[in-house]
């Protein structure tokens, strides 16, 4: 395991010095939160919902779903590949080259994402559900596990990281507005209603927006459980998929 730590810590450092990556997962995050919740101001005043309280989960949530491209460049944008070459002849498992590309991602984009959380909550007053803000914390950051996971198998299905995150952007983009996060689609009736739910964003939208506005924490647990089976199904498909000379 120590072999592993020390390949983690490397793909760690590698994601921190990234100007762009700490960039996209911080302020772009908030600044899509001040910019649509200053234009949709009152949109969503019904209810107690202000539009910073929308897009303040909304936005964040498209952020997280767009972690598969950061774990995908994470994994085989040039440079990195070049500076791992070592990691490839090294006497190491293979496995632990994309699990620990998996657990980096994971772990770098978390805190990004709870120091935005704690920014949105203090300063422009967003509501993640008060004493319940846990439950909302632990379904966004099983979302972003499971995003890691598939961004990196991505890359090993089709060899590329270019490739891998242009499939992957489109992808989001199309569960992003399926999963209600640009504004909401219940009005177009019950086939896109039905449709909806092929977006893993709607999923965990409903069960935070149960959390924070009515105190219903039943979507918690099967949420979670869902997006824990799909990380392990992808990290298995990395198994069977993932070969060194791809990597190289």
């Amino acid at each position: 395991m120590r072999q592993f730590f020390i390949i983690l810590k490397m793909d760690l450092l590698n994601l921190a010095k990234s100007f762009v990556l700490v960039q996209y997962n911080t302020l772009f995050p908030i600044a899509l939160i001040l910019i649509l919740g200053f234009l949709c101001q009152g949109d969503y005043g019904g209810g107690g919902v202000s539009s910073y309280d929308y897009y303040g989960v909304t936005m964040l949530l498209f952020t997280v779903l767009n972690v598969s491209v950061s774990s995908a460049n994470s994994f085989m944008e040039k440079s990195i590949k070049s500076s791992n070459l070592r990691i490839v002849f090294s006497p190491v498992r293979t496995s632990f080259i994309y699990i620990s590309k998996i657990v980096a991602t994971f772990l770098f984009t978390s805190l990004c994402y709870i120091a935005v959380i704690i920014f949105c909550n203090l300063v422009l007053g967003v509501n993640f559900g008060g004493t319940a803000i846990g439950c909302v914390i632990l379904l966004i950051l099983l979302l972003d596990l499971m995003s890691s996971a598939m961004g990196v198998l991505f890359c090993c299905l089709f060899k590329s990281e270019e490739g891998a995150s242009q499939l992957l952007s489109m992808m989001n983009n199309i569960f992003g507005v399926l999963g209600g996060l640009f504004f909401q689609i219940d009005g177009f009736g019950k086939t896109v209603s039905i449709i909806s739910y092929i977006s893993p964003a709607k999923w965990v939208l409903e069960g935070i927006m149960r959390v924070i506005y009515d105190n219903d924490l039943s979507f918690v647990l099967p949420i979670s459980v869902i997006f824990l089976v799909l990380t392990a199904v992808f990290a298995f498909g990395c198994r069977l998929t993932f070969r060194t000379e791809d990597y190289v």
